[in-house]
């Protein structure tokens, strides 16, 4: 918004609702920047359990080989 929307805002409805949208606003998109780095890090660690369980799975199948043999 520019400043001069914010002034007519504050001039039609009041200093209190015009705040309290703004900091709405800023609120709403810190949020969507935290979710955002939340969805990325769950992904990495998605991967990361997925490579763990493989590896486990590996190692177990290797170690029932040598002890067949």
């Amino acid at each position: 918004m520019e400043f001069e929307a914010f002034v007519q805002l504050i001039g039609n409805v009041g200093f209190p609702i015009a705040l309290s949208l703004i900091l709405l606003q800023t609120i709403l998109v810190k949020f969507n920047k935290q979710m955002d780095t939340l969805e990325k890090r769950l992904g990495q660690l998605d991967k990361t359990m997925n490579l763990l369980v493989r590896t486990y799975y590996q190692n177990t199948q290797k170690t029932e080989k040598d002890h067949n043999q």
